[in-house]
C-alpha cells in the first residue's frame, strides 16, 4: 500500500511539474508606474492585483482597498485590458469615503520584439469611462491616455523600462504628460528589484515626480508576488505611499 502511495504521488507530481513546464509564463503589469513591452500570452488571462496607501501634500489619504487590471491575450501580439480601483478617500479619515474608481478599457500591441541594446516595443491605450463607477469620481468626459513602452533586456540579470505618453483627466483639453525610467536587477531566477522614476508634466503646481523601490517574487511561472514603495522628491515627507500586489495567470 505504502509502494502504492508513493507511485501515485510521484506520478502527481511530475504530471503538475510537466504542466508548469508547458505553462508559458506571467507577464505582469505591475509593481510600479512603468510597463513593459511583453503581453499576455494568446488565449490566457492574467489578473493583476494589489492594495496600496498614498498619502498626498494636502493631506489626503488614499487606501486602495483592491486594484485590479484583468488582460486577455486575443493575438499573439494584443491583449485587451479592463480594470478599476476600490478606494477609501479622506483627510485623516476624519470622513472617510468609499468609491469605485472610473472603469478602464483599453489594449496592449507588442510592435516589436527587441535583442540587447535594441529594446521592444510595445503601445498601450486606455479610456476612463464617464459611466462606470462612483458618481464623484467619474470624469465628466471620456478620459483617454496612450503610451509608447520600450523595454531592454541585458544579459540574464538586468532590465530597463521605460515609456512616454499623454493622459488626458475628462475634465480639460490639455493632457498631462507621462515620462518613466525604471532599472531592475534579477538577484535569483524568482527574486528581483527594482527602482524607478515617474513624472507627471502639466503645470507647476500639478506636476508630480516619483520615485519608488520595490521587490519582486516570482512564486511559480503562474503567479508573483511584490512589494514597492514610493515617494515625491518635492514634498518629502507629505507625499508617499506603498502597496503590495500578486499577479496571476489564471488559464
Amino acid at each position: 500500500m505504502k509502494q502504492l502511495s508513493f507511485l501515485f504521488t510521484f506520478i502527481m507530481t511530475f504530471g503538475i511539474c510537466h504542466a508548469q513546464d508547458d505553462l508559458p509564463a506571467v507577464v505582469p503589469d505591475r509593481p510600479g508606474y512603468a510597463w513593459g513591452a511583453e503581453v499576455t500570452p494568446e488565449r490566457k488571462l492574467i489578473w493583476d492585483n494589489g492594495i496600496g496607501f498614498e498619502s498626498s501634500p494636502d493631506g489626503e489619504r488614499t487606501f486602495t482597498l483592491n486594484t485590479t487590471i484583468l488582460r486577455y491575450g486575443i493575438l499573439e501580439n494584443v491583449e485587451l485590458r479592463v480594470g478599476t480601483d476600490f478606494l477609501l478617500n479622506g483627510n485623516g479619515l476624519e470622513s472617510p469615503h468609499l468609491g469605485i474608481a472610473p472603469l478602464s478599457f483599453g489594449t496592449k500591441i507588442k510592435l516589436h520584439e527587441g535583442s540587447g541594446w535594441i529594446p521592444s516595443v510595445g503601445l498601450l491605450a486606455e479610456l476612463k469611462s464617464p459611466h462606470i463607477g462612483s458618481k464623484d469620481l467619474l470624469p465628466s468626459h471620456i478620459a483617454p491616455s496612450i503610451y509608447a513602452l520600450f523595454e531592454h533586456v541585458i544579459g540574464e540579470r538586468f532590465w530597463i523600462c521605460y515609456n512616454a505618453g499623454l493622459e488626458w483627466d475628462g475634465e480639460t483639453a490639455a493632457p498631462t504628460s507621462f515620462l518613466t525610467l525604471a532599472v531592475g536587477y534579477n538577484i535569483t531566477e524568482s527574486v528581483g528589484v527594482f527602482a524607478e522614476t515617474n513624472n507627471y508634466l502639466h503645470s507647476e503646481e500639478q506636476s508630480r515626480h516619483l520615485t519608488e523601490f520595490g521587490v519582486t517574487w516570482l512564486v511559480s511561472r503562474r503567479v508573483q508576488l511584490d512589494l514597492e514603495a514610493d515617494l515625491d522628491l518635492r514634498h518629502f515627507g507629505k507625499c508617499y505611499g506603498f502597496g503590495a500586489g500578486v499577479s496571476w495567470l489564471i488559464n
